[in-house]
């Protein structure tokens, strides 16, 4: 298997050379790539420009089929493999966000299956791949996360405590029935 997960990384690194190239209408708008608002917002006019969207390993050019499963590679090996893949899919503009701390080996599995999904080939920005949906009971990265928990007291404090408005004004009087 270790022959074979060098094969791999050389691929993956391989793939990195068939990037798309600028669409022409980064240079008419005159954007700057140094300004993250700008680059956000060329971002959805690029998904515009491309449209359709189409497997990752199309994007990339390397199949699902060719990443091994988890239970079938070493710690050792899905960390060095999520480490490649990462980086090879920010090259595409994909941007994976895992929890700070978050252990490379058990990175894997997550990456494994945004192979499967379908998303907009981008030449510039970037797009933002989140794994959680802030739900503290069903948080993936349960031991290394915080942000469910923080989005859930900002929910809690969001919550409105009482009904009344502070005014001496009678609305039922003023609005039509």
């Amino acid at each position: 298997m270790e022959r074979y997960i060098m094969q791999l990384i050389e691929d993956l690194r391989e793939a990195s050379w068939n990037l798309n190239s600028p669409h022409e209408i980064w240079e008419k708008s005159g954007a700057d790539t140094e300004d993250e608002l700008e680059m956000e917002d060329m971002s959805y006019v690029e998904k515009f420009i491309y449209g359709d969207e189409i497997p990752i390993s199309e994007i990339t050019g390397i199949m699902h089929e060719l990443l091994p499963p988890p239970e079938e590679l070493t710690q050792e090996q899905r960390a060095l493999l999520s480490t490649e893949l990462e980086k090879l899919l920010l090259n595409f503009h994909f941007i994976l966000e895992f929890p700070v701390g978050y252990p490379a080996e058990l990175r894997y599995p997550f990456i494994r299956n945004f192979w499967l999904e379908n998303h907009v080939s981008m030449s510039i920005g970037n797009t933002h791949i989140e794994f959680c949906e802030y739900n503290e009971e069903e948080c993936p990265f349960q031991g290394y996360c915080d942000t469910c928990r923080e989005v859930a007291m900002r929910m809690d404090f969001d919550i409105p405590t009482n009904t009344t408005t502070g005014f001496d004004i009678d609305f039922d009087t003023i609005l039509p029935n």
